[in-house]
């Protein structure tokens, strides 16, 4: 059976109103005043990159290290939180369930950190349903291709690996590494970001039609 690799933020989970009361909380803290925040629109496009252009992002004229402090604080905050809420898009707890019943590995390609990824799959209920489960951090990468290319290593060059995300970053890597993606039509990026996905799900259900 094949290898569904699932992105995390806007494919099975959506932390969007957790991080951006995060993020003002740490740009008050570096004495930004509200009206000097980046707007809710350009924080949550920020969702799927890797934390160094997170944090480039909103918070441009400071140093890498204060950005990473920044990253730190956070970083404390979204998973103390996480693991008080039910974060999981719609279906995404029965999708996994059946994929898992159905014979699929599943596991996990995303750019978030260790502290983050672990938050998530400890707290949703699903955890157990993934082989493995990794993350940028976890891979020591820098860009979703490193991870990608861990997994082929992992699994073997003959497996069927696919691909599961809404955003370019998730359609880039598999591109590079020469694996199918199929583009969620309902997370954090837009339609454009999806171009060249070999399907488009406008809800995790239809994986169930498309891994029938």
């Amino acid at each position: 059976m094949a290898v569904i690799i699932f992105d995390l933020d806007g494919t099975l989970i959506d932390t969007g109103s957790i991080a951006v009361e995060a993020y003002r909380l740490v740009l008050s803290e570096f004495a930004y005043k509200p009206e000097e925040f980046p707007s809710e629109e350009t924080m949550l496009k920020t969702f799927g990159l890797p934390d160094t252009e997170i944090w480039n992002t909103l918070l441009p004229k400071h140093t890498l290290e204060e950005q990473m402090i920044g990253f730190e604080r956070a970083g404390e905050r979204i998973d103390d939180e996480i693991r008080k809420r039910d974060i999981l898009l719609p279906h995404a707890r029965d999708v996994v369930h059946e994929l898992h019943d159905r014979g699929y590995t599943l596991t996990t390609a995303s750019n978030c950190g260790t502290s983050y990824l672990d938050a998530v799959m400890s707290s949703q209920g699903i955890g157990h349903l993934f082989d493995r489960p990794v993350c940028l951090e976890s891979v020591h990468g820098t860009r979703k291709s490193d991870i990608l290319r861990a997994l082929i290593s992992r699994y073997g060059e003959g497996e069927a690996l696919f691909m599961i995300g809404d955003r370019y970053t998730d359609r880039d890597a598999a591109l590079e590494v020469n694996i199918p993606f199929i583009g969620c039509d309902f997370g954090f990026g837009d339609t454009t970001e999806l171009t060249g996905a070999v399907h488009l799900v406008k809800d995790l259900l239809g994986l169930l039609e498309y891994f029938a």
